[in-house]
């Protein structure tokens, strides 16, 4: 061979182990490595991230694009519940439909909890509630506000209230038919953290944050006003259930919405502004923080925010006063790694929003068992820094009907009555 044809072949040669390089790079993970570059993130961390989220999404496949979202809810501090991304082919069998995390550890603990709960009740619950009410947790302050009413107290109160039991709302529970945490157990760190919470691997809880007695003590209670006091919202404004007709909104979680609503404003005399503006996908949180602060600048009187979602997963169901109802699971933004805080995405109401969630899954405990899966933690803050009673709602899954997630919202609008009320 000639030294020209020879300098041909060493030139192919070369080519080919650049192209062999560069298609490496984009199988290997190439988007993933470029996406945590621009994201200013490991590479490690945010595969593993992306990859849990992929296992966790419940198999809701989000449009092209959903990469770049990833890179702006990084850079921005703000993240979907439920993602589902593109994921490399040798671990496709990962991006098979699955439930979310928290329903999947729900419906694998729910048997062994409920025998447990049943032991509790006859032992520990039982003869607390039976002596002189101190299985109640009470008011870590000063001791004045309890903020877990006793089955005594409970059972008390109801027998006093025959004359005005008409008036209460059908779905006003006046007595405690699930189960009554002591303070003694609240205590327990691990108990509180594997009983009360699902935490997610991009983030951690620390036992300051999660302390009992603090989230017990603070005071979320509102006082009667004819001022609009809540902002009802939803990020996701499109999400619909297992029978909705698409772009239908009358059957979407808005109008899940209108009935939260509805009951807050009718039944219960707080006055609710809702917004059912659907936003962008890929710019739903950072309009949502606008809509958010405009309305909270032309209301000042409003003092919660509630971002209603429906979660993506397995379909649970659970029967109330003869209803079925699809889970409700509350969420919480913690704005921090397991390495350390969040930079720029800081949130002065971080225990405030712990307590918020926490207060109202004690009421869900006590009055309806069920109601309720683990808080989720993540890693990001979901707009809850606004205020201090700022929470996100997760309602059912797709799997779901819209009939399901509309009946939940008539005893989570008697929970949300329950802690803004003081009762």
């Amino acid at each position: 061979m000639s030294r020209r044809g020879q300098d041909h072949l060493g030139g192919y040669g070369l080519v080919l182990v650049l192209m062999f390089a560069a298609g490496y790079f984009l199988v290997k993970d190439g988007r993933i490595r470029l996406t945590a570059w621009a994201a200013r993130v490991p590479v490690v961390s945010f595969y593993e991230e992306s990859a849990a989220r992929e296992a966790a999404a419940g198999g809701t496949a989000e449009e092209d694009g959903g990469i770049l979202q990833e890179v702006f809810e990084r850079a921005s501090g703000v993240h979907t519940i439920s993602r589902f991304i593109e994921k490399q082919e040798e671990n496709a069998v990962l991006a098979q439909a699955q439930p979310d995390p928290a329903y999947a550890d729900y419906q694998k603990q729910k048997e062994e909890e409920e025998q447990d709960a049943a032991k509790a009740a006859q032992t520990e619950g039982t003869d607390a509630q039976e002596a002189n009410g101190e299985s109640a947790v009470q008011d870590a302050g000063d001791g004045t506000q309890p903020s877990q009413e006793t089955a005594a107290e409970s059972s008390s109160e109801a027998a006093g209230q025959t004359e005005t039991a008409a008036a209460e709302p059908a779905m006003a529970a006046t007595e405690v038919t699930g189960t009554v945490y002591t303070l003694e157990q609240l205590s327990d760190f691990e108990f509180l953290k594997s009983k009360f919470f699902y935490v997610h691997k991009s983030t951690t809880v620390y036992p300051e944050q999660l302390d009992a007695g603090t989230l017990l003590s603070r005071d979320l209670s509102l006082p009667e006003s004819s001022e609009p006091q809540i902002l009802l919202f939803h990020t996701h404004g499109s999400e619909a259930f297992a029978d909705s007709e698409e772009g239908d909104p009358s059957m979407s979680i808005t109008a899940v919405g209108d009935y939260l609503a509805q009951l807050l404003s009718e039944q219960y005399g707080i006055q609710v502004i809702h917004n059912t503006e659907v936003f962008p996908y890929s710019e739903s949180y950072s309009l949502a923080l606008d809509m958010i602060n405009e309305t909270l600048a032309q209301h000042p009187s409003i003092q919660v925010t509630i971002d209603l979602h429906r979660d993506a997963g397995a379909r649970e169901t659970v029967e109330i006063n003869g209803k079925a109802m699809a889970p409700i699971m509350f969420f919480n933004g913690m704005c921090q790694t397991p390495e350390g805080p969040l930079e720029g995405v800081e949130n002065p109401y971080l225990l405030d929003n712990l307590a918020f969630n926490f207060q109202m899954k004690l009421k869900a405990e006590a009055y309806y068992p069920g109601l309720t899966l683990r808080t989720f933690l993540k890693a990001y803050r979901y707009n809850q820094h606004v205020l201090p009673r700022a929470t996100l709602v997760e309602v059912g899954t797709e799997q779901n009907t819209f009939e399901e997630a509309r009946n939940s919202m008539e005893p989570l609008a008697d929970i949300l009555y329950k802690v803004l009320r003081g009762k």
